[in-house]
């Protein structure tokens, strides 16, 4: 291939890739924080997002750390979907006899994750939004 040909390509490709990036956006991002309990507990490691449930399909997510989150989200109403695992004490992955893995498991219920109950409306401004979860 012609050396001048495959610079122009190159130098084409990179030019539209940043046209893409100019680092405008119309949503108007705020910024949310909270809390995030599971039973009374805080939920020490896990995520949390938000879905946009009019405007298409925007989602805004944030790791959950000591019961906590922070993040930018668009303003309006959002499905919020909650995810968390720990680790089965006692139990193990015995697949491979030279190596015990601990098992885990996600014990967050269905009804706040992948067929989740819970909304919220995000208002211009931000806000402080706290999510306290229930087994039953």
């Amino acid at each position: 291939m012609n050396k001048n040909f495959a610079c122009s390509i190159g130098l084409t490709a990179l030019s539209l890739t940043f046209a893409g990036c100019s680092g405008g956006s119309d949503l108007d991002l705020q910024p949310v924080t909270g809390t995030v309990t599971f039973d009374g507990k805080l939920i020490e490691n896990g995520r949390i997002q938000f879905r946009s449930v009019s405007g298409g399909r925007r989602s805004f997510s944030a790791a959950i750390e000591a019961g906590e989150y922070a993040m930018e989200t668009a303003t309006g109403p959002m499905t919020v979907e909650v995810r968390a695992s720990r680790l089965i004490e006692g139990k193990f992955d015995t697949s491979n006899p030279d190596e015990l893995t601990p098992k885990g498991e996600m014990y967050i219920p269905q009804k706040y994750n992948s067929r989740t109950e819970l909304t919220v409306d995000v208002p211009s401004g931000g806000d402080t939004l706290d999510f306290d979860l229930l087994d039953s």
